[in-house]
């Protein structure tokens, strides 16, 4: 298994690329709600351009902070795409052209002496925010993805994990763009615990559907969650 991981993760494994997706979110509460550091998980209906801007004016081209950053998501079509904007501090940069449906990760590329983003880095589509990279911590922490058009992911694994010495319930659940509703594809229960699932045989999930890991928690608590895909090109 080790070796065939080492090929898929090479590209040398015709039509299958590897997905490492990770989520935190530092307030759950006592509803569902997404396992993101933004703690939401809008979905926008079109595409339009992404708005960047930092709560930091250290966070610029010539700053000490963040300097250029990496969107990833899908166009208007659900196909994969990824930019590189160049910040401006507190005023807001977009992706220009380049108009998105869904960003699933963010990534600082370069940075100044501080090494990383100063301020906390947000992305807005249609003025409501889509992710964040949150102050220090070079990425977004995003327990979503969006399948793109094309493609099957096969989730393999998920590992769920909680601050406090607390009861908690996490969700795994998917939405398909031909039907709008969401389906809870599993639900599991912890106290204190960490919550692992590894599939015997891949779940299965189809191009243009939404997954989102959410989770709600006997008090306010932080939780975690990663978990591994393979992205099977038709």
């Amino acid at each position: 298994m080790i070796d065939e991981g080492l090929e898929i993760a090479k590209g040398q494994v015709n039509k299958l690329s590897y997905v490492n997706k990770f989520g935190y979110n530092n307030a759950v509460g006592g509803s569902y709600e997404p396992i993101t550091d933004l703690g939401t998980h809008n979905l926008p209906t079109s595409a339009a351009a992404v708005s960047i801007v930092s709560a930091s004016t250290d966070d610029a081209s010539a700053g000490t902070g963040a300097r250029t950053v990496e969107i990833q998501g899908l166009d208007a079509n659900y196909d994969l795409q990824t930019s590189t904007v160049t910040l401006n501090g507190t005023t807001a940069v977009t992706t220009g052209s380049d108009t998105y449906l869904r960003v699933f990760r963010m990534r600082v590329l370069t940075a100044g002496s501080g090494e990383t983003n100063a301020g906390n880095i947000t992305a807005s589509i249609g003025g409501s925010d889509v992710a964040q990279i949150s102050a220090g911590v070079g990425q977004t922490l995003m327990g979503v993805y969006t399948v793109p058009r094309g493609h099957n992911v096969y989730l393999v694994k998920f590992q769920a994990s909680l601050s406090k010495n607390q009861e908690a319930q996490v969700q795994l659940r998917t939405r398909a763009i031909d039907n709008g509703a969401w389906q809870v594809k599993g639900q599991f229960g912890t106290f204190s615990n960490t919550v692992e699932y590894e599939y015997t045989v891949p779940l299965l999930i189809t191009q243009k559907t939404d997954i989102q890991f959410r989770a709600k928690a006997g008090a306010t608590s932080e939780m975690g969650v990663v978990f591994d895909m393979l992205l099977e090109k038709n």
